[in-house]
């Protein structure tokens, strides 16, 4: 009988509020929007469901968070389910508005965000220990530092690999940091751990200072559209990412790779592999309006 692998991923659930502007405004500044949507985000959320729709649906993906008793939280749990997502580990949080996001996206496709935390300060990891034990458990840091670092113990203790997005950037406990197969951050968010200015050290070396400095098992450095640097025991490696033929947002393709790659991580590809495949999904995601795949 085959095994299908199982990821959890723990981490935020929001609404997306969209606004397309010809570029964003500076400090003080008001500009027009051409148009508002409303979409579906949440970085932990985002990952389930890119996870859940990756290399044919062959994981099983349940995610753990907090939606608001309201009708964004009920939006976002069906979303979640139309993906494949398992939500029954998904609080509904009374008198506590689901999480919002608040996005700008120019029109060269570049998007800024602001995020309300709302329901996504209530999340929990107390329940995890009644699910079966995951293959491999994704974080991202939307939640705040005490969940994840909770999480990391759970993690070790049910021998699950552990994936640690730290975007926002919070400080987590060393050993949290040390379980991290990989860490998973971004070239500012990577120059922030590093107390860094921007721009930030060579790519390679970049990549090279975070493993040495935090002792991650692995880490993966995200590029944007110039591909992303892996760093582990054996080195540090640079992998481009295709070329996308349409830019219409970027908004979720750094989430895109993260779902994509824990996906292929949990099917026993090598981090290579795992990150070729990743770049593939993210690259695609910037062709479609919001965070996610449209599933109709």
């Amino acid at each position: 009988m085959t095994v299908v692998p199982q990821i959890l991923v723990v981490g935020g659930i929001n609404q997306d509020e969209v606004a397309r502007v010809t570029r964003h405004p500076l400090p003080g500044e008001t500009v027009i929007a051409s148009s508002l949507d409303t979409f579906q985000g949440g970085k932990g959320a985002n990952q389930a469901c890119a996870a859940a729709t990756a290399h044919g649906a062959a994981v099983t993906v349940q995610m753990a968070g907090a939606v608001g008793d309201d009708a964004a939280g009920q939006s976002a749990l069906a979303a979640l389910g139309a993906a494949g997502v398992d939500t029954t580990m998904i609080a509904r949080v009374p008198g506590v508005p689901t999480g919002r996001a608040y996005i700008t996206v120019s029109d060269e496709g570049q998007n800024s965000i602001v995020v309300a935390t709302g329901a996504n300060a209530q999340v929990s990891t107390a329940k995890l220990e009644s699910v079966s034990p995951p293959t491999l458990v994704v974080a991202q840091t939307e939640v705040g530092a005490e969940a994840i670092n909770d999480l990391s113990g759970y993690a070790e203790r049910v021998g699950a690999r552990l994936v640690i997005n730290n975007g926002p950037v919070v400080e987590l406990s060393a050993s949290a940091m040390a379980m991290a197969d990989p860490l998973v951050v971004n070239e500012h968010e990577a120059a922030e751990l590093l107390d860094q200015a921007n721009p930030p050290l060579e790519h390679l070396a970049l990549a090279r200072s975070l493993l040495n400095r935090y002792g991650s098992r692995s880490v993966v450095v995200t590029l944007g559209s110039a591909g992303s640097v892996v760093a582990d025991g054996e080195g540090a490696r640079y992998h481009a990412a295709p070329q996308a033929p349409t830019v219409v947002d970027t908004t979720g393709a750094g989430d895109t790779f993260v779902g994509a790659l824990a996906a292929a991580l949990a099917l026993g590809s090598s981090i290579d592999d795992a990150i070729v495949l990743a770049a593939e999904a993210a690259t695609a995601s910037v062709g479609w309006a919001g965070a996610r795949l449209p599933l109709h």
